[in-house]
């Protein structure tokens, strides 16, 4: 198989403003992105021959940014997602993600919490083929996608979720999350062995779509199969109704800024991230809906974004940071620019800093900015030989 790859020299254009319009020099941006764009570059082969619909470029720019870009074509690979260690909490590095699955290429996916027993716990919303692991928390950036990679869907994402037991329906606060004494929460046979729950709640198990227990307390068994219900003390739910036997229905409502609703419940994988880099071709000048803190915009922070042009090319960026004589890493803004330079027509930033990696053909190909070296990470972005 062949892969192109090639390095670059050229600039980068710098960005600054306030966070709800972070409104850049255009032109200015355009002139620099155009000397990146086009500065000479040096090829190198790998392996194989023939068109792998596959092309990564490294860029060494004079910021110092230093840039690694891969160009996918869908109709020649499949892109796919995987969770960490394959369950819902834990994390592995990326190049271990990819190794087990046999990728070609890897990139990190969403962020997640780090620490304590859902170490692993992704903080926005994943989907793995017919798994949830779980929900968006906030309006935020999701990327979606069918088997294949050639049916894309980028924008913020909303999803309300509902339980039926018996002839009741209860609100759920989240999936596969801590639950708080206000909080009612769902937890998928995908997650754990248990619910690692607190002992202060009331917890319904069900099993292959039937109400097998009721129990008071926490950390139940999740079946195989099935979930539990996990509702807390202070939660103005009644559960006094609900029996063994009964029949459980789990419902999913979806809300997308944009994009119509009716194909995201299809999308086969569903990656979460914040913000929105670019809508229509156009950058999005304010991350003010996505409740994206300001120094993370504005500071320089290594960074992973994926972007789609408009004949369906996927782009994967990873930009190195906080290493002042190789790359100082880029702001929002600037990551912004970029994928629109390289003909993103809707792109969105995924987890960054520590996280940020870029495995390509067995080797991590970027220098990630964690001392210890790759960071493990929730999920993954795989591109595969096709079958």
């Amino acid at each position: 198989m062949e892969v192109e790859v090639s390095c670059s020299k050229g600039a980068v254009p710098s960005s600054h403003g306030k966070l709800a319009f972070l409104r850049l020099s255009h032109f200015l941006n355009s002139l620099l992105l155009l000397a990146l764009l086009t500065g000479p570059f040096a090829q190198f082969g790998w392996p194989g021959s023939g068109d792998s619909g596959l092309r990564y470029e490294s860029r060494q720019t004079t910021e110092p940014f230093s840039i690694h870009i891969v160009e996918v074509n869908p109709a020649k690979l499949t892109i796919t997602a995987e969770r960490a260690l394959g369950k819902g909490i834990g994390r592995e590095t990326v190049s271990s993600i990819a190794k087990r699955k046999r990728a070609i290429v890897a990139i990190n996916g969403g962020f997640f919490r780090i620490g304590g027993d859902y170490d692993g716990e992704p903080l926005g919303v994943l989907k793995i083929r017919a798994d949830w692991f779980s929900e968006p928390g906030l309006p935020r950036a999701a990327l979606g996608w069918a088997e294949g990679g050639g049916i894309v869907l980028i924008d913020r994402l909303t999803m309300k979720w509902s339980l039926s037991l018996g002839a009741e329906t209860f609100p759920v606060s989240g999936i596969n999350r801590p639950r708080g004494i206000k909080d009612s929460i769902l937890f998928t046979s995908n997650f754990n062995g248990s619910t690692l729950t607190s002992s202060t709640g009331t917890e319904v198990l069900v099993k292959s779509g039937t109400v097998v227990e009721i129990r008071a307390g926490g950390n139940s068994p999740i079946p195989q199969n099935g979930l539990v219900f996990s509702v807390g003390r202070s939660v103005d739910i009644e559960l006094g109704g609900i029996g063994r036997g009964d029949a459980a229905h789990v419902s999913r409502e979806f809300s997308a800024q944009e994009t119509p609703s009716d194909p995201w419940p299809s999308m086969e994988f569903v990656v979460g991230g914040a913000p929105m880099l670019l809508r229509g071709g156009e950058i999005v000048q304010d991350f003010g809906p996505e409740k994206v803190p300001e120094n993370f915009a504005m500071q320089r922070h290594p960074r992973t974004a994926m972007g789609i042009r408009a004949d369906g090319t996927w782009i994967l960026v990873v930009v190195d940071g906080r290493r002042p004589t190789l790359s100082i890493g880029m702001t929002l803004a600037e990551l912004a620019q970029l994928m629109k330079s390289l003909g993103c027509k809707d792109a969105l930033n995924l987890d960054g800093g520590g996280s940020s990696t870029l495995y390509l053909y067995g080797q991590v190909v970027n220098i990630p900015s964690d001392l210890a070296g790759e960071r493990p990470v929730s999920d993954a972005i795989l591109v595969m030989p096709k079958q």
